[in-house]
């Protein structure tokens, strides 16, 4: 979402229009999932995807519609009708699309700058836009501090709107005051902590990047830690172990936590204090033979067996991964895995 908005904002402030195209709800076998994003410009390019295909090149027609009559709308679309008409798919669901202008006014460019810096501090928001015509007034950006950015549905809506996008990981329809409004959540993307700088963390940030991790790389060396090595890399940090590895970084329920650190003690040390957060993913490089001596020491210190069964070690998918770049790919796999697990 955040290169997304990013184009968004580049293609405001240039003075141009763009349509945005947005699943709602996907049922059956659908390419993509409720939340995916494309992005249409008036010369037909695109950014982002729906899932490609029949679907997607329909979609694109439709979008290129809404940005030259400018009145957003809800479309369906049924994949099994058309798998059965001998269209070239492989999804055989029903998805259904919002499509909207955005249109570079004062408004909607406030509305989409400040998204962009709310999503770069790791924070959550709710986009609110009318699905019907007459009642004056456009997108607006509903705040974690109750403020509103952009044009006020009024207290009623706003109210409704909280009330309804509590927890949503995934855009709904709301109906209030016998209007229909497109609720979309947007939030940044999931935190992933590095703990360690070495070989095998410089492809699981990259890749962890690439899908939609916001990475954090922590390290007690400065040589180590740094966006120089860690290009992708959202945050790195030089710690001071004596504080502890996440010392001013409270951990949420959303954190995927990933110790990768240069040796047993730094391993264990971190581990201790992942296990004292309530972190969605806690997974641990090792054998098994240095994950059970670790282990024991955990035990000593007062932690349960239950607490490490919280602990993915050895990590990663078993795909017989020998170099950093495989053992990233078998680690993110796995991540990729547990963040779909968590998804209501």
């Amino acid at each position: 979402m955040i290169e997304l908005i990013r184009t968004i904002n580049d293609t405001l402030a240039a003075g141009r229009s763009l349509a945005a195209v947005t699943i709602v709800t996907s049922q059956g076998s659908t390419p993509r999932t409720a939340g995916s994003k494309m992005l249409v410009f008036a010369d037909a390019t695109i950014a982002g995807t729906v899932g490609g295909g029949l679907a997607e090149g329909q979609a694109i027609a439709a979008a290129r519609d809404v940005l030259a009559q400018g009145a957003p709308r809800l479309i369906d679309f049924d994949m099994t009708g058309q798998a059965s008409q001998g269209a070239d798919l492989i999804c055989g669901g029903h998805m259904r699309v919002f499509l909207e202008r955005l249109s570079p006014e004062p408004a909607t460019v406030a509305l989409y700058a400040a998204l962009a810096d709310l999503l770069a501090k790791g924070g959550r928001g709710l986009v609110l836009t009318p699905l019907d015509d007459g009642h004056g007034f456009g997108s607006c950006l509903l705040l974690p501090d109750a403020g509103c950015i952009g044009r006020d549905p009024g207290e009623a809506v706003r109210k409704a709107a909280r009330e309804r996008g509590r927890g949503i990981t995934a855009p709904v329809v709301l109906e209030q005051g016998g209007r229909r409004f497109f609720l979309e959540p947007a939030a940044s993307p999931t935190p992933l902590y590095l703990c360690g700088g070495g070989h095998v963390s410089r492809p699981t940030a990259q890749i962890a990047a690439m899908t939609g991790f916001r990475v954090t790389v922590l390290d007690d060396r400065p040589e180590f830690a740094n966006l120089e090595r860690f290009p992708f890399a959202a945050e790195t940090a030089v710690i001071d172990p004596q504080a502890g590895w996440f010392a001013g970084r409270p951990l949420g329920t959303d954190a995927f936590v990933v110790i990768v650190t240069r040796g047993h003690a730094h391993d264990a040390d971190a581990l201790a204090e992942a296990l004292a957060t309530p972190a969605a993913y806690i997974g641990m490089i090792g054998s098994v033979s240095k994950r059970d001596a670790i282990y024991d020491k955990m035990l000593a210190q007062g932690f349960t067996r239950e607490d490490l069964e919280r602990v993915k070690s050895p990590i990663g998918l078993p795909i017989a991964a020998e170099t950093p770049e495989e053992i990233a790919v078998s680690i993110l796999a796995e991540l990729i895995a547990c963040r779909a697990e968590l998804r209501p």
